[in-house]
C-alpha cells in the first residue's frame, strides 16, 4: 500500500488559509481526514496514495490550475527534504529522492537517505539534462502536472529566487493521457 506523509498534505491547507472548506470537505469525503463533533479537523497519518490522488484531482477540478500550482508551491515547506542540495542543479538531481522520501510503501519511506535505496511504484521526477541556466525534468507521477509545476518551482526557488518552471510541449502532457510531462526549470 502506497501512502503520503501527513506533513505533505498539510500544504493543501496552507494554500487555502482564507477558505479551508474546499480541501477539508474533499479530504473528509475521501477518508483522508476526520471532522470531530466540535469541528476539530485532523488529517490521517500515512494517507493512502490512491485516495490522495482522487481528492487532489477533485480539488484541482474545483479550484483550477493556478490554485493547484499554489498548493504545489507550499508542498516543499511541509515535506521532508533529502540531504545534498547545494545549488539549483544538485537540488533538481535529488528531487526524485525527496519525492520518494515523502511517500511510504507499507509504512516505510520509499527512499532511505542512509543507504540510497529507492523503492519503485509511484513514478518519478527524472532529471533529464541541465545547461548553465536551464534544466529539464520528466515527470510521470500520479499527481496533476499543475501541482507538480508548483512543487518544482517552490523547490527550485529555495536555491535561486529567479527560478521559473515551464511546461515543455503542453500537448504532450498527463492531462492529455500521455505517460509523462516534460518540465523546464530556468533561472538567471
Amino acid at each position: 500500500v502506497y501512502s503520503v506523509r501527513k506533513s505533505v498534505l498539510e500544504a493543501y491547507f496552507t494554500a487555502f488559509k482564507t477558505v479551508p472548506d474546499a480541501p477539508r470537505t474533499m479530504f473528509v469525503r475521501h477518508g483522508l481526514a476526520t471532522m470531530g463533533p466540535d469541528g476539530e479537523f485532523e488529517i490521517v497519518d500515512a494517507a493512502p496514495l490512491d485516495k490522495v490522488t482522487l481528492a487532489t484531482n477533485e480539488l484541482i477540478a474545483f479550484v483550477g490550475p493556478q490554485k493547484a500550482f499554489d498548493i504545489g508551491l507550499n508542498v516543499v515547506n511541509h515535506a521532508e527534504l533529502p540531504p545534498g542540495a547545494v545549488d539549483i542543479v544538485s537540488a533538481l538531481r535529488i528531487f526524485d529522492a525527496g519525492y520518494h522520501l515523502n511517500h511510504l510503501k507499507d509504512g516505510v519511506p520509499m527512499f532511505d537517505p542512509q543507504t540510497g535505496t529507492m523503492l519503485d511504484g509511484i513514478g518519478h521526477y527524472a532529471f533529464v539534462s541541465a545547461s548553465k541556466h536551464r534544466a529539464v525534468m520528466e515527470v510521470d507521477c500520479p499527481y496533476h502536472c499543475d501541482l507538480d509545476r508548483g512543487i518544482l518551482q517552490g523547490w527550485a526557488r529555495r536555491f535561486d529566487k529567479s527560478a521559473l518552471v515551464t511546461h515543455i510541449e503542453p500537448s504532450v502532457c498527463r492531462k492529455n493521457r500521455h505517460r509523462s510531462c516534460r518540465i523546464e526549470v530556468s533561472w538567471k
